[in-house]
């Protein structure tokens, strides 16, 4: 029987893959489930900003189906859930570490968001986020809080399928762009993907940037960074700026997601 770190590598491989290919990863949740030994349930939540507002989509395995007005219901509190405002691409984020976890259990913000479920220990990772669109991970138990190992293969599964769904967003933008132009584009398979993805391979960080980047992949805002550092915002800024079109990525969440991955290869 292969060891659980065996396991939640083969979990992150293929959904990896399976982001990667814009592909959906519903099929392949019941294995999170397994691997992370999660009782009452994993979600992928995705929280779209539309001219109507938030458009809330969950997908679970190992529990009952969220409905629209169950995620209605979540999106309207979520501001105030004690894990979402410290959701990084840098790792998980067990809810009993912020918060008197009993009191927890008697709030409308768990009742909202765990209580259909009986999830009492819920622990969470993000996995994408940008101006429109957020992807987070979440799974609960319902009698035994996570250990230290379970965030740590939840983490293992995290840093390839947030560097996944990054590049997958880019690309997707890349591809809107040609298709506006009439630049006709199919993305079907990996091979179809691997050139594209090897454009940046070569950039690497000076060393400043990637003390700017370490940070901010740690969710250090602008001025905090500039403090530590003995620079400016704009210095910050500019760094930043400097990563971003040269590693193709899009954004703090998309850089981080990206520099994580460089360090797990470095």
């Amino acid at each position: 029987m292969p060891s659980r770190q065996v396991a939640s590598a083969g979990v992150a491989r293929d959904l990896a893959v399976a982001a990667a290919r814009g592909e959906p990863l519903l099929p392949l949740l019941p294995a999170v489930v397994e691997v992370l030994r999660a009782d009452t349930g994993v979600g992928l939540t995705r929280l779209r900003r539309t001219r109507q507002g938030i458009d809330v989509s969950v997908d679970v395995a190992g529990s009952a189906p969220i409905t629209p007005a169950m995620g209605r219901l979540a999106a309207e509190v979520a501001d105030r859930h004690p894990a979402i405002p410290v959701l990084s691409t840098a790792g998980a984020v067990r809810v009993s570490d912020l918060v008197a976890i009993r009191d927890f259990w008697h709030t409308d913000v768990y009742e909202r968001m765990h209580g259909h479920v009986g999830g009492r220990y819920p622990v969470a990772v993000m996995l994408h986020s940008s101006a429109t669109d957020v992807v987070f991970l979440g799974a609960h138990r319902g009698t035994v809080d996570f250990s230290t190992e379970d965030l740590h293969l939840l983490e293992a599964i995290q840093r390839p399928l947030a560097a996944a769904l990054a590049f997958r967003a880019a690309l997707d933008d890349t591809i809107a762009v040609l298709s506006n132009d009439g630049t006709a584009l199919t993305c079907g398979s990996l091979s179809d993907l691997a050139p594209i993805a090897a454009l940046c391979a070569a950039y690497r960080p000076t060393q400043r940037e990637a003390e700017v980047l370490s940070l901010a992949a740690a969710g250090w805002t602008n001025l905090r960074i500039a403090r530590r550092l003995g620079i400016t915002e704009r210095t910050v800024r500019k760094h930043l700026s400097s990563v971003y079109e040269q590693s193709g990525r899009r954004g703090r969440a998309s850089a981080a997601a990206w520099w994580a991955a460089q360090q797990d290869h470095g």
